[in-house]
């Protein structure tokens, strides 16, 4: 869950993409939960940051239906989930996404 006006989300943008980089072809995906209001905003957005996994997109804000669902109250917010559909790790940033990501991607 992030959006673009989100200044740590963007922030972590980069450690994002070396952990999609590194591991996309062992088998980890990303699917962006945007809670961003304006499409064309968030369009522009990823074209330029050259953000390659797909983004749910409702711009209803914080009243995203899955932000509301997962009780989403902050942003970034990050949900790490194994091939069985079980939460394995929330909220990893910086270099904890990439190590999980080793551990799990072995």
């Amino acid at each position: 869950f992030w959006a673009t006006w989100c200044g740590p989300c963007v922030g972590e943008l980069p450690n994002v993409k070396k952990a999609f980089d590194a591991y996309h072809s062992k088998g980890f995906e990303i699917v962006g939960i945007s809670l961003d209001q304006d499409k064309g905003k968030l369009e522009s957005f990823i074209h330029e940051k050259g953000i390659a996994w797909p983004q749910s997109f409702d711009g209803k804000g914080w009243e995203n239906e899955l932000a509301q669902k997962y009780g989403i109250q902050s942003i970034p917010a990050t949900f790490l989930i194994g091939k069985d559909g079980k939460i394995t790790a929330t909220d990893l940033r910086g270099p904890a996404l990439e190590e999980k990501l080793a551990d799990l991607l072995k």
